[in-house]
């Protein structure tokens, strides 16, 4: 029963080591998608201010042949590219400043996560340090009890051995309950007068056959 317990309490130390790890990854797995995405906001504006200085070098150009046109429809037509281009500059420069506060707010978010990420790192450390000293501890008392159950096992009946070696297997715990009055301690089944008798009066130990556990008999009986 003691290896049962110290053998899950080892078995729960990974999980704790992963929660710890996960809050951690998952800081790190942002911080990675809003680089990513600054990344890629850094390159639309400077294609957008691209696009933007052509626009207005071509506005400035329409505007500079407005007066050399010597017909009206020349003209209306200059007119109409102008406006077509102080439309698309319009809209190029609201992309701009979107884009523009974008990559401010991701990037204000960056230096919060980097933040995050160093206390969480330091107080992870703490904890990994702790779970490692923790894991060291049950390895050493699961190595001690493993010796002291072996010294036991070696004196038990063979026949009696291999039947609670069957329950171990199948964590079947516990594998050995006193008698309660006439009934299995597990699964409070009752027993005949004879084998009462027998676990009582001649130390036999039963396998209840209801549960499979064994029974025996306590001191106090």
């Amino acid at each position: 029963m003691r290896i049962v317990e110290l053998s899950t309490r080892r078995d729960q130390l990974p999980v704790r080591r992963a929660e710890v790890a996960s809050e951690i990854t998952v800081l790190e797995n942002e911080k990675q998608g809003l680089e990513e995405a600054v990344e890629r906001a850094r390159l639309d504006r400077r294609s957008r201010e691209g696009e933007l200085d052509v626009q207005q070098r071509q506005r400035e150009k329409y505007e500079a042949q407005l007066n050399q046109v010597k017909t009206n429809v020349a003209y209306s037509a200059l007119l109409t590219e102008i406006q077509g281009a102080k439309r698309m500059i319009g809209e190029l420069e609201t992309e701009v400043l979107e884009l523009m506060d974008a990559i401010e707010q991701d990037t204000n978010r960056l230096t919060e996560i980097e933040l995050e990420l160093a206390h969480k790192r330091e107080a992870a450390r703490d904890e990994l340090q702790s779970i490692d000293a923790e894991t060291a501890a049950l390895d050493q008392q699961l190595a001690t009890e493993e010796h002291r159950r072996n010294l036991v096992a070696e004196k038990v009946d063979d026949q009696l051995y291999r039947v609670y070696d069957r329950l171990r297997r199948v964590q079947r715990f516990p594998a050995l309950v006193p008698l309660h009055g006439s009934a299995c301690g597990s699964c409070h089944g009752y027993f005949p007068p004879q084998v009462v008798r027998e676990v009582t009066h001649d130390g036999r130990i039963y396998t209840c056959e209801a549960c499979g556990v064994l029974v025996y008999a306590a001191n106090e009986e």
